[in-house]
């Protein structure tokens, strides 16, 4: 007997989160770190000439760590060094033509700390009185060039709010600026109207543009130059050289913005501040040299940490949680991921998420997003997904979903993709994100529909949709639609409303009732999912051949199919005849089953019958027959064959 089974492939491991990392790895999470930092340098001296001679050697290091409210150096090793005005420097006066090593040890503590912007600053600024420096155009941050004021200006046009004019121009800069390792952007640091036109960088580029626009519209923003941590594979060492920046907002302070990182309003506790600048170009390591015929080479300064201790693992200030659209869908069908982002804290925040999917399901246009958020606030943001036509019909597979951020916290869900389940349509799912991210009032209205999730198809079947307001505002002119049925209601806080309508039954398969609630403080749209049942079929063809010989084996094959969109279940197949009685069991049949039945050539007689007899059940529990006759005809070929075909005639063999 062959038969055609569905087999359960779960797919679970198919995808790699870029940052991901196990939570007692994951070094951002931690209050306080406690790490040893190591610079060093050389300088390569040699002498190109017999009567060379050095009298004197400095070097200064202006990348030296100071302390702050996120940062205390609890020792300094300086090997010879003198720390002076926030730099270190080195001196040598014995004469020697040879290679001078310099460098210090510096074992710090940093803090999760962040400066809380607890209140809305007005924008434009007013009073950025002892922070005019940072307001000028510089060598690499040409905030003056015409292309940077016109976008930045583009950016900020309307927007009141001063930390959010911070937030656009980061947002928009880490949406257009590809991060990009090549040989322009590695050796040297482009203009920020550079990297405007080219569209790509590293970090340093990235934080240029951001403080030029920043600048231009008038916001004080300077360059950070410092150390932080990466599990990113585009680097073999995960302790690298970072730059981020910082913008002032008066009455504040100066705000962390690490736009690589996708950390808006704070950096994590993995970077380490080493200076701020103007201009990422000034010098961070100076040399001087009174010397004769000599030469003087500096190799690029070395940075290495190590982590002494951690502390304890915070509480997130932002909470995450996801929701599917459906849990269940059809090849090929499209679905949607909402994540849904709470500020759990009195100042504001910002995250930045992205989604990983098996590479059998694609997300469509960008993945990767920054989301933020007023004091408490709740918010939505969605990804369209859309699962591949080409998995095989015969298996059904189970999807992750996973939520992660900028801090490698994430949620997980899951959906399960088969065949005959619901399928929904780009358009479908397109119609069911929110326009506006910014109504998170949404989140305090709930929708709850009652009926029944499985009817019969043409039958007369409703649903009651009722619309809640679990918020403290008073909801007014709503416009609440069930299906195609749209009125205007007023919902009072804590107050319900229901509407009910008819069911669509004459459309077999998978149905879907859209809900939705719109005003100017409220988007909210859900889809409840309910399947239209026929009556269930099954189908069987026969083939047999069209002569058997006598004492020739020969067999009987059955091909069962369902012809109804209803599984047919606890199916049982009997053939009954010529001697024979074989009986077949199949739990449910969701494709085609192929049944053989092997019959003796000794028992064939001039006209061999066989009755076919199938039962099945539906999920209800009412049961369905059905009944085939078949009829072959035997040959003999000896005369002994004949007389033993027409004994078995007679005998039947019923």
């Amino acid at each position: 007997m062959k038969k055609s089974w569905v087999i359960s492939l779960i797919i679970i491991a198919l995808f790699i989160i870029p940052l991901a990392c196990a939570q007692g790895d994951n070094l951002y999470q931690y209050d306080t770190l406690k790490v040893k930092i190591s610079v060093s340098g050389k300088l390569d001296i040699a002498p190109e000439k017999n009567t060379a001679s050095l009298k004197r050697v400095s070097a200064d290091i202006a990348l030296f760590p100071t302390n702050s409210f996120r940062q205390e150096t609890l020792q300094t090793e300086s090997n010879g060094g003198i720390v002076e005005g926030g730099n270190i420097k080195y001196f040598w006066e014995d004469g020697k033509i040879e290679s001078k090593s310099f460098g210090y040890d510096a074992i710090i503590k940093t803090n999760n700390e962040r400066v809380k912007v607890l209140f809305k600053v007005p924008y434009p600024l007013k009073d950025v009185s002892g922070v005019e420096a940072y307001m000028l155009p510089s060598e690499t941050i040409d905030s003056n060039h015409p292309a940077v004021i016109a976008k930045a200006n583009e950016l900020a046009e309307g927007e009141t709010d001063a930390f959010k004019v911070a937030f656009k121009l980061a947002n928009w800069v880490e949406e257009k600026v590809q991060y990009d390792l090549n040989s322009l952007t590695a050796t040297a640091a482009q203009k920020a109207s550079w990297v405007l036109e080219n569209k790509q960088g590293v970090c340093d580029e990235m934080t240029s543009l951001f403080v030029a626009m920043a600048r231009s519209l008038g916001i004080p923003a300077r360059f950070v130059s410092g150390i932080s941590y990466t599990t990113s594979d585009k680097f073999s060492e995960k302790w690298q050289p970072h730059g981020w920046a910082e913008v002032y907002l008066p009455e504040i302070g100066w705000v962390s913005f690490d736009i690589a990182f996708g950390e808006y309003g704070y950096v994590d506790v993995t970077h380490i501040k080493l200076r701020d600048s103007v201009d990422p170009a000034q010098v961070a390591t100076e040399y001087e040299w009174l010397a004769e015929g000599v030469k003087v080479e500096a190799q690029n300064l070395d940075f290495k940490v190590e982590v002494l201790d951690t502390g304890e693992v915070i509480e997130e200030d932002i909470s995450l949680q996801q929701e599917l659209l459906s849990h269940s869908i059809g090849l090929g069908s499209y679905n949607l991921v909402r994540g849904i982002v709470k500020n759990e804290v009195g100042h504001y925040a910002a995250t930045t998420l992205q989604l990983a999917v098996p590479t059998q399901v694609e997300v469509l246009s960008r993945n990767k997003r920054t989301v933020l958020l007023e004091p408490k606030q709740v918010k939505e943001t969605y990804w369209m997904l859309k699962t591949s036509s080409d998995l095989d019909k015969g298996y059904w597979y189970t999807f992750p979903t996973v939520i992660y951020n900028e801090k490698n916290i994430s949620v997980r869900d899951e959906f399960v993709v088969m065949d005959g389940e619901m399928l929904y349509s780009e358009r479908e799912v397109k119609g069911l994100v929110i326009e506006d991210e910014e109504k998170s009032y949404s989140r305090k209205v709930t929708f709850k529909c009652n009926y029944s999730t499985e009817i019969k198809v043409n039958s007369s079947e409703s649903a009651e949709c009722i619309i809640k307001n679990s918020g403290n505002v008073p909801l007014e002119n709503i416009d609440f639609c069930v299906g195609f049925l749209c009125k205007i209601i007023d919902l009072p806080i804590n107050q319900e409303l229901g509407q009910k309508v008819a069911l669509s039954s004459d459309t077999i398969g998978w149905n879907k009732l859209i809900v939705s609630a719109r005003n100017n403080l409220i988007d909210k749209k859900t889809a409840f999912e309910y399947v239209v049942l026929d009556e269930p079929k099954i189908k069987i063809d026969l083939q047999v051949p069209t002569e058997v010989l006598f004492g020739n084996s020969y067999s009987l094959n059955l091909s069962v199919n369902k012809t109804s969109f209803n599984l047919p279940k606890k199916i049982e197949i009997s053939v009954v005849g010529m001697g024979v009685e074989q009986k077949f069991s199949i739990d449910e049949l969701r494709d085609e089953v192929i049944l053989d039945v092997d019959l003796r050539g000794d028992r064939i007689s001039k006209n061999n019958e066989y009755v076919v007899k199938s039962s099945w059940m539906d999920k209800a529990g009412n049961s369905y027959t059905e009944v085939k006759e078949v009829s072959i005809p035997g040959k003999g070929i000896s005369f002994s064959d004949k007389v033993k075909m027409f004994f078995n005639g007679l005998m039947g063999w019923v």
